[in-house]
């Protein structure tokens, strides 16, 4: 079994957090401030030896949370992916991650077919499937087939439906996604656009 060794600097960190609390009890010259002190510095020095994920489980560890929060990519982060041509192509922020959380190039978004551009206050990538729309008001959301191509006709993120506000759902007339300013529905192999 593969052990990850920022896992393992964690407990490492861990034990030095409660092996320095336990020697600093034992010294009556210390008060329990300057020990907790100590064992944090100790603590964050070891933490940024493994990197950021392990700084914010130590941080939840000494506020006395039971469980480390998980780390969100940063807004920041990109990464290059295979293109549905063959070549690399730069998706970053919340548009990787919602490509990544559906499953990637496995998912029914299939491979990106173009880099990811920006739209207003947004940002949208196109994949063989579908494609991720996403704006600071909206976060990152999947439009596809009939209703992508109705929306599209609208003129997309830049026309009079905005950006959309969710992934497409299920009911019990057909499917339907929802958009900044309305919303499209297709039923019994129709779309239907509503403007609010």
């Amino acid at each position: 079994m593969k052990r990850d060794p920022r896992r393992r600097a964690l407990v490492a960190a861990a034990a030095a957090v409660v092996g320095l609390a336990v020697a600093g009890c034992g010294d009556s010259g210390n008060s329990a401030q300057d020990v907790v002190g100590s064992a944090t510095s100790a603590v964050q020095s070891a933490a940024e030896s493994v990197g950021s994920q392990a700084q914010s489980a130590v941080e939840s560890i000494t506020q006395g949370n039971d469980e480390p929060e998980p780390s969100e990519p940063a807004a920041d982060q990109s990464s290059a992916v295979p293109g549905a041509g063959g070549e690399d192509v730069e998706l970053s922020g919340p548009i990787l991650q919602k490509y990544d959380e559906v499953g990637g190039a496995s998912s029914p978004l299939g491979a990106p077919t173009g880099q990811q551009e920006d739209i207003g206050d947004g940002m949208i990538a196109e994949f063989e499937g579908g494609i991720i729309a996403w704006s600071p008001d909206t976060d990152a959301h999947i439009v596809w087939g009939e209703i992508r191509t109705a929306w599209e006709a609208e003129g997309g993120a830049g026309g009079v439906l905005g950006f959309p506000i969710s992934d497409e759902e299920q009911t019990p007339e057909g499917l339907r996604s929802n958009f900044q300013f309305g919303y499209i529905t297709y039923i019994d192999g129709q779309t239907e656009v509503f403007q609010e």
